[in-house]
């Protein structure tokens, strides 16, 4: 029996990773008398239990990876469509305050011109009052008596 072989054998609770590579890594072919084949196969089978294991681990652990890339995308172009939304919705904001900032200009014109008519408007009639009082004032005094 080879030495690794041995350690298998004297110690059967250990690693039955342990008990395949010791049957493959002996330095001489083991009599095939002295092998415990039952035990040999029973590693191998716990050894092909546990890469099966492995292997669904790891699909299973590719299809979570997958699934998160699909939602972190999904996610991204949600949030590059709340964006482009924002940036339509801030640059509508802006033209309207352009507007009203263009409103507010022209109505402080509108006022400027009517405050001016206003001022115009009171020269004339105070004109035209000191116009008629010249004028017309004479009429308003009481004509002497014969």
């Amino acid at each position: 029996m080879s030495s690794s072989a041995r350690a298998t054998a004297a110690h059967p609770e250990s690693d039955p990773v342990d008990r395949v590579v010791a049957l493959f890594s002996g330095p001489e072919a083991p009599a095939a008398e002295d092998e415990d084949w039952s035990a040999s196969l029973l590693a191998v089978r716990g050894v092909a239990a546990r890469v099966r294991e492995m292997q669904k681990r790891a699909r299973d652990s590719v299809r979570d990876a997958q699934r998160s890339v699909r939602e972190a995308d999904a996610a991204a172009r949600a949030a590059e469509d709340r964006a482009r939304h924002a940036e339509a919705t801030m640059r509508e904001a802006v033209a309207r305050a352009e507007r009203a900032e263009e409103q507010v200009r022209l109505a402080a014109e509108r006022a400027d011109r009517a405050e001016a008519r206003a001022t115009e408007a009171h020269m004339w009639l105070r004109r035209m009052h000191e116009c008629m009082v010249s004028e017309f004032g004479a009429l308003a005094v009481e004509p002497p008596r014969p």
